[in-house]
């Protein structure tokens, strides 16, 4: 199995995309190895195809940015579908223990987001960033 540094989880919004400039320059400065994740979750299946599709054009767009900087990312594409959402926040939950997840299986030094998601509940700070800093046993990095 592949050790990825970086572990860059964007959803393509403004503040990911600082995210994903941020995660790049480390990569590039430091030689080392990323990946970027987009977590789809969805109650229905047609909704989560939608958001796959999505994830697959915001993944392509940070591979393209990445080749311009000259920096070789692998994509991590996650689809999960549920039936329904047993409580408020549950999907900010579910994004965070995918991204955590990932970069336990990856072995990551260090997780790379946004602070502020497409659902912005906190202004001072995204719910699925905050479950990941909360959570995480590696360094994660917060832009904003």
């Amino acid at each position: 199995m592949t050790r990825y540094e970086i572990l860059l989880a964007t959803d393509g919004t403004a503040c990911a995309r600082k995210a994903e400039i941020a995660a790049m320059k480390i990569t590039r400065s430091y030689n080392i190895r990323m990946a970027a994740i987009y977590v789809a979750v969805a109650r229905k299946d047609s909704e989560r195809e939608e958001l796959v599709a999505r994830g697959e054009e915001v993944l392509e767009r940070v591979l393209e940015t990445g080749a311009e900087m000259d920096v070789a990312i692998q994509k991590l594409l996650v689809g999960v579908s549920m039936q329904r959402m047993p409580k408020m926040g549950a999907r900010a939950e579910i994004i965070a223990q995918a991204i955590l997840d990932a970069a336990e299986k990856y072995e990551v030094h260090t997780i790379v987001m946004g602070g502020e998601g497409e659902t912005e509940i906190n202004p001072e700070l995204g719910s699925v960033a905050q479950a990941v800093v909360r959570k995480a046993k590696c360094t994660v990095l917060v832009a904003r």
